[in-house]
């Protein structure tokens, strides 16, 4: 339960919390909408509350480990879209080496071979590439493995 759900269950407003545990209701406002309090606050509003101060600690870390998981969340999603830019950069540079090799040998018979064996490399860089980026082996096929080889119980 957090610090606003244990004031409106005794009936006070910001200001009488603020006034009984001697903080500044702009301190009281600030742990009410960020869920960060020191750990002088955390003493002042255990003991109005008449509480263990522990447990006014562990709703502080879980608060901030819920934000730390939403910032988790988006540097995952941020490095996933930098991995398929980066994907199609491959791509791109793959195509632009081809066609400006193609051009330089197009009268040469012998050339085109290295052009093949040039066109087969990318395709493995981008399809190494593309695995690492789009996760086809993540976690469920993971599980699917795992669940195959663990015997049934």
């Amino acid at each position: 339960m957090n610090i606003r759900e244990l004031r409106k269950q005794k009936y006070w407003s910001q200001d009488q919390l603020a006034q009984m545990s001697g903080l500044s209701l702009r301190t009281i406002q600030r742990i009410e909408r960020d869920q960060k309090a020191g750990l002088e606050s955390l003493k002042a509003l255990a003991a109005v509350f008449e509480i263990e101060i522990s447990e006014l600690e562990r709703e502080a870390a879980d608060a901030v480990g819920i934000a730390t998981a939403d910032q988790d969340e988006q540097v995952r999603k941020e490095a996933y879209v930098e991995g398929v830019k980066g994907l199609y950069k491959f791509i791109g540079l793959a195509i632009f080496s081809l066609i400006s090799f193609s051009v330089f040998i197009v009268d040469e018979t012998t050339g085109w071979g290295f052009v093949g064996l040039m066109a087969v490399s990318w395709a493995v860089i981008i399809g190494v590439y593309a695995l690492n980026t789009f996760d086809l082996f993540g976690d469920e096929w993971k599980n699917k493995i795992w669940a195959r080889k663990s015997p049934r119980r």
